[in-house]
């Protein structure tokens, strides 16, 4: 494990792709401080992991996280209840990041988002719309989580991700900055690209697709 970094702190982590972020940071050997608004369903036990009890919708909870961390990371996702969870978190990471002198953040994300850079295929673009029929105030806010980052003084790194297969199963991952290559990704090989961009800097504010 390299030594920039030794504490992460991970929102997102009871989530289906959190699980095996969080599993994989402790195999590599970083000590993990994640978030939950439930700690039982953080599954595992380990000294390697510290569990705060909070909302992310909250600045309090936010930088009693992120207190004595290196770096973050979130796996966060909104609900139907609560489209706009990603911007108000985004917007209370990058103010307790800003306080607490944090640089690193990366983040998941669908393929929604919008940058300068995009040339989305016929493809990705119907997987958008679609999206959009179930989900649209949840991708709009997704938009304005990206915008806070862009104009954000932190080296940010959105991975923007298709459907996230469970499993532990590996392949070569496929990354552009202009549209999505594949239609999957395993849990186990966005975990490992994830963690891989802590000590990276070829995806610093920028906002990768990737697919295997």
């Amino acid at each position: 494990m390299p030594t920039k970094y030794k504490k992460i702190a991970v929102l997102g982590g009871t989530g289906k792709a959190g699980k095996y972020l969080v599993r994989e940071l402790i195999r590599q050997g970083y000590i993990v401080k994640a978030l939950a608004r439930d700690p039982r369903k953080i599954e595992l036990s380990d000294t390697s992991i510290e569990v705060i009890q909070g909302n992310a919708r909250n600045y309090e909870s936010i930088l009693s996280l992120l207190l004595e961390c290196d770096a973050v990371i979130s796996t966060l996702g909104s609900s139907g209840n609560e489209p706009d969870t990603c911007s108000i978190a985004v917007g209370h990471i990058i103010k307790a990041m800003q306080v607490l002198n944090m640089h690193r953040y990366i983040e998941v994300a669908g393929l929604a988002i919008n940058t300068p850079e995009d040339k989305k295929g016929l493809l990705t673009k119907s997987l958008v719309t679609i999206m959009r029929w179930f989900a649209s105030a949840a991708i709009d806010d997704r938009q304005k989580d990206y915008e806070l980052l862009k104009n954000s003084n932190i080296q940010w790194t959105i991975v923007r991700c298709p459907m996230i297969k469970l499993t532990e199963l590996t392949r070569n991952v496929n990354t552009s900055l202009t549209d999505s290559a594949g239609n999957q990704i395993s849990a186990t090989s966005l975990a490992r690209f994830i963690i891989d961009q802590l000590n990276n800097e070829e995806f610093i504010c920028k906002a990768p697709f990737i697919s295997n």
